[in-house]
């Protein structure tokens, strides 16, 4: 009896082997559940982060990311990849799980941290604060085309934001969503 158990015991190991992906990517999906809720400013982002803070680049159809450029890339606060949402309005990345965060830029720095540099802000800061000029690589300022300027524009809890990101006073279950803007 454990001459056939040898054999049929390799048969079954190569098999998991090569099913390994198949499985690994049914479980991964099956695990991704999004928020579906059209009033709320976590729509599209992972259920489990729908009471806490979130961070979104969302980057032009013209100038995608070399990384985040098929769908949202979710990105839990220790800097691992969760999911793709390939249904979110846009690509780009998510960062989030965060709380506690009560100043905006604070916030934005550390979650774009986890990101290993692959989220990288550049700012300036004047007599109005800090001006970010650099998501991810992309310069807006150097957008050209028929327009007059393009900028980052900040959303908070899908709604554009009234201050800049230096005073934005942060709350638990908050999301900021940066996009390109122009004028």
């Amino acid at each position: 009896m454990s001459d056939k158990l040898k054999p049929a015991s390799i048969l079954i190991f190569v098999a998991l082997v090569l099913l390994a992906p198949s499985i690994q990517d049914a479980l991964s999906k099956e695990a991704s559940k999004y928020v579906n809720d059209s009033e709320s400013s976590h729509q599209g982002l992972p259920s489990e982060w729908n009471d806490n803070q979130v961070i979104c680049v969302v980057f032009p159809s013209d100038y995608t990311h070399s990384e985040y450029n098929q769908g949202m890339t979710m990105i839990n606060d220790d800097g691992l990849v969760i999911s793709v949402n390939e249904d979110y309005n846009g690509t780009g990345a998510c960062v989030g799980g965060f709380g506690g965060y009560t100043e905006g830029m604070d916030f934005m720095m550390d979650a774009t941290r986890t990101t290993g540099g692959r989220l990288a802000v550049g700012y300036e800061v004047g007599e109005w604060g800090p001006y970010v000029h650099t998501i991810g690589g992309l310069n807006a300022n150097l957008f050209t085309g028929e327009f007059d300027a393009a900028y980052w524009n900040l959303d908070h809890n899908g709604e554009i934001s009234m201050v800049g990101i230096g005073d934005l006073v942060m709350s638990e279950g908050d999301v900021l969503v940066w996009s390109i803007a122009i004028y």
